[in-house]
């Protein structure tokens, strides 16, 4: 009886040290609230810079039997949240005006997706992260925006330890007044 009530024990500490390292080593990363201009058209992310433990992040895409259960605790509590008040493009993908919740799940082939779920309801957008080394490395996940010579346009840059990955971001309006043009 003893030997079992130790062994339930062992087993419920197991279970539970991956969610407490990820808690412990996230509980006060830093939040980060940026936006952009463009025109009359707004732009805005917040999100936790969540720190990476040793490479966690790798290990959680190498872990495909732990897929599904991240996939479900990312969709419940988001890393953070995106609003525009225009439609916009990003990496061809229409983003409509609104409020996102943004966070990320991974697939066994597909590796890294990134959400927007509509804070309004309806199915999240996403597009596969073809992450690209990174000259630099970012102990901690960060997202920026970042001007660029052509009006009514941005960049999106994340950072995932060692890799990167730069969206274009264009205001939906400008790209239709383009083709009409």
């Amino acid at each position: 009886m003893k030997s079992i009530l130790i062994t339930a024990v062992a087993a419920i500490l197991a279970c539970a040290a991956p969610a407490q390292i990820s808690g412990s080593l996230n509980r006060n990363a830093p939040t980060v609230a940026q936006s952009i201009s463009m025109g009359e058209n707004k732009l805005e992310v917040n999100y936790t810079a969540i720190r990476f433990g040793q490479g966690s992040w790798q290990k959680i895409l190498e872990n495909t039997e732990m897929h599904e259960r991240f996939n479900g605790n990312a969709e419940k509590k988001p890393v953070g949240s995106i609003k525009t008040t225009v439609a916009v493009t990003a990496a061809g993908k229409e983003i409509p005006a609104g409020e996102y919740a943004l966070f990320f799940t991974v697939h066994e082939k597909a590796g890294w997706i990134l959400n927007l779920k509509p804070k309004a309801g309806g199915d999240a957008i996403m597009w596969r992260m073809v992450l690209q080394p990174s000259q630099t490395k970012s102990e901690c996940m960060s997202i920026s925006l970042e001007p660029t010579a052509q009006d009514n346009a941005c960049s999106l840059t994340i950072r995932f330890g060692e890799q990167h990955l730069t969206v274009p971001v264009t205001v939906g309006a400008a790209k239709k007044e383009e083709k009409q043009g």
